[in-house]
């Protein structure tokens, strides 16, 4: 994985979807296998909402299921990064391994646990405005990464996650926030314009996450490789300029 001296947007996500082109089988089954159950789930939701929306009524069941569509979209975020990690690893320098290893060694609990607690955090968010909505999810997008190539718990790696984000929140929101907003954004209004048949519907969800989601989990692990690399190249001292008087001193 070769990594420039400055990391821009250009950089992190040319260098994903370069991976994502060589790797598009496995990345798709990926897709399906883990995103297909929560599309499904997501369908269920998204057509409460637009049931609700229809009858005029139900103030409280469309909250209910806005806040069930809006976690569901970033439920599998964190557990996406785990298999891609694993699975495509020698993209991000170290081997692949097999499905049976990977389901092996994966952190499950810590996993499921950034799944769970960023999509609480974004959905809360979400439902109290925009700009707090964009900021919980920009700011925890990295966590699931974080596990897998730092090993840290659930907690470390949302904080690392802000940490990290904060210094090149742009950055992040244009690679990572922008694009699962647009496909959000998207999804809905093709389900209020074209009022599809709930089969279609979920098959709908199914492909906008292994289209749009994958590619943005990728993106996520390539970002962040990026942001370390750059916090280690940061930390390394740099050898002083000497001076002309000191040139002049030891004859240089």
């Amino acid at each position: 994985m070769s990594v420039p001296e400055t990391t821009t947007a250009r950089a992190v996500v040319g260098e994903a979807l370069s991976i994502c082109r060589r790797r598009a089988p496995i990345l798709a089954a990926i897709g399906v296998a883990l995103f297909a159950p929560i599309a499904l789930l997501e369908a269920l939701a998204a057509r409460s909402v637009h049931t609700g929306l229809v009858a005029g009524g139900g103030t409280e069941l469309i909250a209910v299921g806005t806040y069930i569509a809006i976690s569901l979209v970033l439920l599998g975020s964190a557990m996406c990064a785990g298999l891609v990690e694993t699975l495509v690893g020698r993209e991000f320098g170290h081997v692949d391994l097999t499905l049976h290893q990977a389901l092996r060694r994966l952190p499950y609990g810590r996993l499921i646990g950034v799944d769970v607690v960023q999509a609480v955090l974004v959905a809360t968010g979400s439902l109290i405005g925009i700009v707090p909505g964009v900021l919980a999810f920009t700011g925890t997008s990295l966590a699931g990464s974080l596990v897998m190539v730092e090993h840290r718990g659930v907690g470390p790696a949302l904080r690392r996650s802000v940490g990290l984000t904060r210094h090149r929140f742009g950055l992040t929101l244009l690679v990572i926030t922008l694009p699962v907003a647009v496909e959000h954004q998207v999804l809905h209004a093709l389900e209020a314009w074209l009022g599809l048949p709930f089969f279609l519907l979920w098959v709908m969800h199914a492909a906008a996450a292994v289209v749009v989601i994958v590619p943005v989990v990728v993106t996520e692990i390539t970002l962040l490789h990026h942001l370390r690399h750059d916090e280690q190249r940061q930390a390394v001292p740099q050898s002083p300029t000497p001076d002309p008087l000191t040139r002049d001193l030891h004859g240089v």
